[in-house]
């Protein structure tokens, strides 16, 4: 029994890995599939329902090349195998959503000058991890393990300091306006 233990092989995971382009509008995909039949494509939608993504150059290859594929709504469909699957995508509002019908290892590249993992601007979703970037193209990832769902908001350089600026100014407002009341209503109302 322990001789078979040691001779076990671990099983290989999916993995993929996603490039935001410099100007922030596209997605870029490496997908690596093992033993698998099927690929979801989705996003959320203006309720939050899932709805399907659209996808430019979407291609799925193995050792013997291209292979074809059928896609129904969000889920493209393929003969089981082991895969590699690329595609690209225009991102909308800094959201990237990913999900997946198997668990997979997500790392997400961001450009040098996006951030996220902030309270407001820009969150990560259950699991996620924000590193330094182990590809010197980039600055920063963020990694999931084992997920079925990866989700996250990025935001550039601009958007933090306008943020504080913006709750500084209604900080000011409600104060001036505090102090407005009080003062009010430490007065006498008076009769003419």
């Amino acid at each position: 029994m322990i001789l078979l233990a040691l001779f076990a092989v671990p099983a290989a995971a999916n993995s993929a890995e996603y490039f935001v382009s410099e100007d922030g509008t596209v997605l870029t995909a490496n997908a690596t599939l093992i033993n698998q039949s099927t690929f979801l494509l989705m996003k959320p939608g203006f309720l939050g329902e899932e709805i399907a993504l659209p996808v430019d150059n979407l291609t799925i290859q193995n050792e013997s090349g291209i292979v074809e594929f059928t896609q129904n709504g969000k889920t493209v469909s393929f003969p089981a195998g082991n895969y590699t699957l690329n595609y690209s995508a225009k991102i909308e509002n800094g959201l990237i959503y990913l999900r997946y019908a198997e668990p997979y290892n997500v790392s997400i590249y961001l450009p040098e000058k996006f951030q996220t993992g902030h309270l407001i601007l820009g969150t990560v979703g259950n699991g996620g991890v924000v590193s330094s970037s182990d590809n010197s193209s980039y600055g920063s990832m963020v990694t999931f393990e084992n997920t079925n769902t990866a989700s996250l908001t990025f935001y550039d350089d601009v958007r933090e300091p306008l943020l504080y600026l913006f709750l500084g100014i209604w900080g000011v407002v409600f104060v001036i306006a505090g102090v407005r009341y009080f003062r009010l209503k430490r007065k006498p109302i008076r009769d003419f």
